[in-house]
């Protein structure tokens, strides 16, 4: 199974599909990368000049107070199409493109690398989406509950 999920630039799905990064950068540029006490933490060496407060919205939808910064729609780690701080990353960027909450499986549908041919466990993806989980399990639910009947189609 395969939902569409267009607002959210997502499929909900029953299985996630294999992942190969073919390094475009998408997911770098005009995405929220929320960020959480864990990935603070990891990257508190530079000083705090990497981050910028949510707004209300972000919040909600993340349960983060504190987002990336971006700079001309980039993050500001990304140089070309490789991230500056790739071992300190935030979760967000260490398990995209998948989302994988205590109720719902998300896969980005605006990555390159998906490949639909072969599956794969949801077991690491799920340990890096702890923080999101909850947040994104009620704003789902209660997206899904709101949407017009037929609106969500089968691809």
């Amino acid at each position: 199974m395969r939902y569409s999920l267009p607002e959210l630039e997502m499929y909900l799905v029953d299985s996630l599909p294999g992942f190969s990064c073919k390094r475009c950068a998408r997911c770098c540029q005009e995405k929220l990368i929320p960020l959480y006490a864990r990935d603070l933490e990891r990257l508190e060496a530079l000083n705090g000049q990497f981050c910028s407060k949510t707004s209300a919205a972000e919040r909600r939808l993340t349960g983060a107070a504190y987002k990336m910064r971006m700079r001309n729609g980039k993050c500001i780690f990304l140089d070309d199409t490789s991230c500056l701080h790739y071992d300190l990353r935030p979760a967000t960027c260490r398990r995209h493109p998948f989302l994988v909450t205590g109720k719902h499986l998300l896969v980005s549908s605006t990555c390159p690398g998906i490949d639909w041919s072969f599956t794969q466990p949801a077991s690491d993806a799920k340990g890096l989406s702890a923080e999101i989980s909850l947040q994104i399990d009620a704003v789902l639910g209660d997206y899904l509950r709101r949407r017009p009947p037929g609106s969500s189609m089968p691809l």
